[in-house]
Parts: structure tokens; C-alpha cells; sequence
């Protein structure tokens, strides 16, 4: 992944991490039953950091983007993280479980979008080598 600059790989790794942390809250303030004024505050508090989190992590991926050429790698990365840490945090917050069928279309999502990237990337230096010869 050519595109993708040092700085620019860490600010999409933050960015898939606060995506899945937004995640997190956004599905604690799901499951709290507004039984109470308590209880509704809560609920109001875990929602206002889920949207805190997103607009954070959206701030990280559009910076990533503006580091690199090309907007596949930022992507890859990105979603590469989002998708592994949002079954880490399932498995230990909420005790879920990944299949293997989940992890197989996980992984063939992510190889999906790294061809894609490549494919890309060869396509810009094969149109850059045609601007030098012309």
C-alpha cells in the first residue's frame, strides 16, 4: 500500500479504534432501560459519547485521508482495525463469540480492499510513467 504514509497508517488505526469504541457506547446506551430520571441521564450521557467517539474518529479518518494519495489505503486500514477490535471488544465486554465463517468473510472483505488498493496503485504509476513519456 504505496499511498499510505507512516503518520497516515497510525491516524487510520485511532480512527478504526474510536470508531469501535463509538460503537461501544452506542450499544451500552442501547441497553439501558430509561426506568428512572437516573437511568434516563445515563443513558443521554453513553449516547452523547458514542456521538463524541464517532465524531472524533471521523476527524482521525478524514486526516488520514489528506496524508495519503489515495483514499484505499486509508480505508483498509481503517476498517482492518474497526472489524478486528469490534470483535475484541465483543468477545470481552459482552462475552460474544465470532465464528469462523465471520472471521473468513472479515478476512475476505480485507483482502477485497487490499486488491483493490494495489490494482489502484498500479494503475497510477502505469498513468504517471504515460505523463513522462509523452
Amino acid at each position: 500500500m504505496k499511498g499510505l504514509r507512516g503518520g497516515s497508517a497510525h491516524l487510520s488505526v485511532v480512527a478504526g479504534i474510536f470508531a469501535t469504541t463509538g460503537s461501544l457506547f452506542g450499544k451500552l446506551a442501547g441497553s439501558v432501560e430509561m426506568g428512572s430520571m437516573g437511568l434516563a441521564l445515563l443513558k443521554i450521557t453513553l449516547f452523547g459519547v458514542m456521538i463524541l467517539f464517532n465524531t472524533a474518529g471521523c476527524t482521525f479518518f478524514v486526516r488520514s485521508l489528506q496524508g495519503c494519495g489515495s483514499s484505499l489505503p486509508s480505508t483498509v486500514v481503517s476498517a482492518a482495525t474497526n472489524y478486528f477490535c469490534s470483535a475484541l471488544v465483543g468477545f470481552l465486554a459482552f462475552g460474544e463469540t465470532t465464528s469462523m465463517l465471520w472471521w473468513c468473510g472479515t478476512s475476505l472483505v480485507l483482502l477485497g480492499l487490499i486488491l483493490i488498493c494495489y490494482s489502484s496503485a498500479d494503475k497510477g504509476i502505469k498513468s504517471d510513467d504515460k505523463d513522462k513519456i509523452e
